[in-house]
């Protein structure tokens, strides 16, 4: 749960039908890799949160630099998240901003020390 669901109070369901016709069907996990990232977040608060967001955004300067290419954003990124290393975090919960910046650190120097 993040700060924005403690303050959003929904009095009507969404009604699908108002919203342009769409035509909502279910992602192709191989095609779009990257939601398979969604069934690994934790359902309260945690590091892990900062662990996905740091990682990803090494990889994508790591992209810029022409240093792995677009696809592999993705793919690194879940296996990254899933190591043993990091996984751990979704257990627990940020209490100082020195430990979100710590482990922000930490993530961005084991992405640039794995040869990807």
């Amino acid at each position: 749960m993040n700060s924005l669901d403690n303050n959003l109070k929904f009095k009507n369901e969404l009604n699908i039908k108002n919203l342009n016709n769409l035509n909502l069907s279910k992602v192709d996990k191989h095609k779009y890799p990257a939601v398979k990232i969604l069934n690994e977040l934790p359902k309260n608060n945690s590091l892990f949160e900062t662990v996905i967001v740091s990682a990803n955004d090494e990889l994508v300067n790591l992209f810029l630099k022409n240093q792995i290419k677009f696809h592999n954003i993705s793919k690194f990124l879940v296996k990254f998240i899933k190591m043993k290393e990091f996984s751990r975090f979704k257990k627990i919960k940020p209490l100082k901003v020195e430990s979100i910046v710590k482990l922000n650190n930490y993530v961005r120097l084991k992405i640039n020390s794995m040869s990807i």
